[in-house]
């Protein structure tokens, strides 16, 4: 099922910078430092791995990052309660153990039967996945066994022992249970882990050397949602928080180009309450403009959303900068990648005329969204919870240069008394 070579060739991909040598039976592994002298990282016995070789079966099988057989079920999970409580604190831990009716569930260190699967799978065939904690290990650990290797990459895993045969579908709805009697019950949240996406979904730290003096007066209601899409770790959240700005004003931008079309229309000199031709086009101006509202009132969302845009973000140019500000790559990415969870062509491009840039923009900030926020069943595309946030953490730097702008745009000047 899997030999010497899988592993060594899986754990140097792992390690970066770095070579091995065979030296008496043992995989020595050296980190490459330039121009200073090489250091060992550590080694690890080849009897030790071929033992983990036997004692694998023909059963055994790793699939999409699960070590599965008929009466077991292993797989690397992901807390999300906070990211920035330590890892240490769910080691060698036993609040989320459970045994009954011959069934036993737990989360804990990963075994080295799936830590040696995972090696030998899925990073032998990818060697640019950041494993988080693995750089600590060239400065203050030391690799003398696999089991000291195992606790290096600090990945919890789910265990599940059965007393009867299951597929391996049935398994992972066993599994969501078992995870969502945990968050129910402890408020802690784990997802399957997903190797792909190691990179963790903090909001951009930025920095910006522009001026403390508070010279504008801002939307203090404006400013609340701002802080919660900066201040939160989650990107639903922070598109969430951004989306309120602009929808802030959603309402009082659709009225005043409606009343602005009303007053252009019946100030004209042409026109003439005692003429009855003027008074039907004054009645067909009146039914297109209301086809924009709701019986409750409530303007055209995807238009309004426009018109927005159009008052607020007057300067394109200066959005761009903005977006940059943020995140230097994300102004061609959204020329050059459509929303993978969102429905539509929602390519932006900044280097076209302004009404197809703000077009572009509206276009592809709705879809976004509409997938958030809209989780039906069926066949248009929906962003999902974990599954998509590595895509969705893409669409943050877009939002909050919008919403930084109406907030500034929208400000009045602070009246300060001298």
């Amino acid at each position: 099922m899997y030999s010497v070579s899988d592993f060594i060739c899986g754990l140097s991909n792992c390690f970066g910078k770095m070579y091995e040598i065979l030296r008496d039976d043992e995989y020595i592994f050296i980190k490459r430092n330039g121009l200073s002298s090489d250091s060992i990282i550590g080694k690890v016995c080849i009897q030790e791995i071929e033992e983990i070789i036997n004692t694998f079966s023909e059963e055994d099988s790793f699939n999409d990052n699960y070590l599965y057989n008929r009466t077991h079920l292993e797989v690397a999970v992901k807390n999300h309660e906070n990211y920035r409580i330590p890892f240490i604190r769910f080691l060698d831990k036993d609040q989320f153990r459970i045994e009954e009716y011959g069934y036993s569930f737990s989360i804990s260190t990963a075994s080295s039967n799936y830590l040696f699967a995972l090696i030998s799978n899925y990073f032998k065939e990818n060697s640019d996945v950041d494993i988080p904690y693995i750089s600590r290990l060239y400065h203050n650990e030391a690799i003398n066994s696999f089991d000291d290797l195992t606790k290096a990459f600090r990945i919890l895993t789910v265990n599940i022992n059965s007393p009867v045969d299951y597929s391996f579908s049935e398994y992972k709805k066993i599994l969501s249970s078992y995870l969502f009697n945990i968050s129910y019950n402890n408020n802690y949240v784990f997802s399957v882990r997903n190797f792909k996406d190691e990179r963790s979904h903090y909001i951009d730290r930025i920095k910006r050397k522009g001026q403390l003096f508070p010279y504008r007066s801002y939307n203090p209601e404006l400013i609340r949602y701002y802080y919660q899409g900066v201040s939160s770790d989650m990107p639903f959240t922070q598109y969430l928080a951004f989306y309120h700005i602009l929808e802030f004003f959603f309402q009082t931008v659709s009225e005043q180009v409606a009343f602005e079309a009303i007053e252009e229309f019946i100030t004209r000199p042409s026109f003439s309450p005692h003429h009855k031709g003027d008074i039907k086009n004054f009645y067909k101006k009146i039914k297109a403009i209301m086809k924009e509202q709701k019986d409750d009132g409530v303007w055209n969302e995807r238009n309004s959303l426009l018109l927005c845009l159009k008052k607020y973000v007057p300067d394109l140019e200066e959005l761009k900068e903005t977006i940059i500000s943020i995140s230097e790559n994300s102004v061609d990415y959204y020329q050059n990648n459509t929303v993978p969870f969102a429905d539509g062509e929602n390519i932006i491009s900044f280097y076209t005329t302004t009404d197809k840039i703000y077009s572009d923009i509206r276009n592809r900030v709705y879809a976004v969204r509409n997938s958030i926020v809209h989780s039906k069943d069926g066949e248009r595309l929906r962003y999902e919870p974990f599954k998509h946030d590595k895509e969705l953490t893409k669409e943050i730097p877009l939002i909050r240069a919008i919403a930084e702008e109406i907030i500034i745009n929208s400000a009045k000047p602070t009246e300060l008394r001298h």
